[in-house]
């Protein structure tokens, strides 16, 4: 019988680029791993008639000529993707929509209630990305369930899976699916809290005993704090590495994800203000930018993408 995880139906984001045969790779890793459904999906944008007409309605013909042309050459190249997995025991659903792909995507999740997108953590091109904002990071603010980006040199094998808390409800979350990714894995398992100025509860200050400091009391607090924590997580004999450090969020995230090799990350994108998962340049988007390593972002349960299903119609 196949291992349970949290995941059940998944949707694998495509964009035939280098990276997408990664993201694949990585969708039937986990499909073999557990009883998961998978829809292998992709998105024709900004579709343009092949040839130029002497009339609205010949204009018309020859974009939808153009359009099913797109949607055959798209329909087949997904088919051959899903034919060249081996020992491929699982069904797989093809879908094709045109749209702006980070939309379509949004749409399918909320409309088939996908709880897990698997994409790609790169597009086409660097310029692209630049003027437009890559799909990546559109997902990590506004996709309403989890995401993991993968990057090509971490899909092999997972062997060592990282995540990061600030004690929220949503970080707890994230290291569940990191806890569970990491046994389906047989993979080493690293947590991790980072210490900020704005963890420090207020009476502290004016409570230090005598013969301490701050950094101690701060340090001894967040210790407590963690321990509670992690027993909390039912990781079911699996070691959990722990690590507690002083610092700025993403720039310890990028030190131990170095230090350690880390392939996954797993962290949640809505944390202590609520509002930070949607802003440009939050710690989730910052790993994306500067981590070697491939991400699995967690959004609170009741987030509601601002995308709203009415914009679809």
């Amino acid at each position: 019988m196949a291992a349970s995880t949290n995941f059940q139906n998944i949707l694998v984001a495509v964009d035939f680029s280098p990276t997408s045969e990664a993201v694949w790779k990585q969708a039937v890793w986990l499909a073999k791993q557990s009883d998961v459904s998978l829809t292998l999906f992709h998105a024709i944008a900004n579709s343009t008639p092949f040839v130029r007409s002497n009339s609205v309605l010949d204009a018309l013909v020859d974009q939808e000529t153009s359009d099913l042309q797109l949607q055959r050459d798209s329909d087949d190249s997904l088919r051959c993707l899903v034919t060249a997995s081996k020992n491929k025991d699982f069904d797989v659903e093809c879908i094709t929509e045109f749209g702006e792909p980070f939309v379509e995507i949004i749409k399918l999740v909320q409309e088939e209630s996908f709880d897990l997108v698997i994409a790609g953590s790169q597009g086409h091109s660097a310029l692209e990305q630049f003027f437009i904002g890559s799909t990546a990071k559109r997902l990590i603010r506004k996709c309403p369930s989890a995401v993991w980006l993968v990057k090509p040199n971490h899909v092999d094998s997972i062997r060592v899976v990282l995540a990061a808390t600030d004690f929220s409800n949503v970080s707890h979350k994230a290291v569940s699916h990191g806890l569970q990714i990491a046994k389906l894995a047989g993979a080493e398992f690293h947590l991790l809290h980072v210490i900020e100025s704005k963890d420090v509860p207020e009476d502290l200050v004016s409570n230090i005993p005598k013969g301490s400091t701050m950094r101690n009391e701060i340090n001894e607090e967040a210790m407590r704090r963690f321990r509670e924590f992690i027993g909390t997580l039912e990781n079911e004999g699996l070691e959990i590495q722990s690590h507690l450090t002083f610092g700025t969020p993403w720039q310890e995230i990028r030190r131990l994800v170095q230090e350690v090799k880390v392939d996954l990350l797993a962290m949640g994108t809505v944390g202590r203000s609520g509002i930070q998962g949607l802003l440009l340049g939050n710690t989730a988007e910052r790993i994306l930018d500067t981590c070697d390593c491939s991400i699995l972002t967690v959004k609170p349960d009741g987030f509601v993408s601002p995308i709203a299903p009415e914009t679809f119609s």
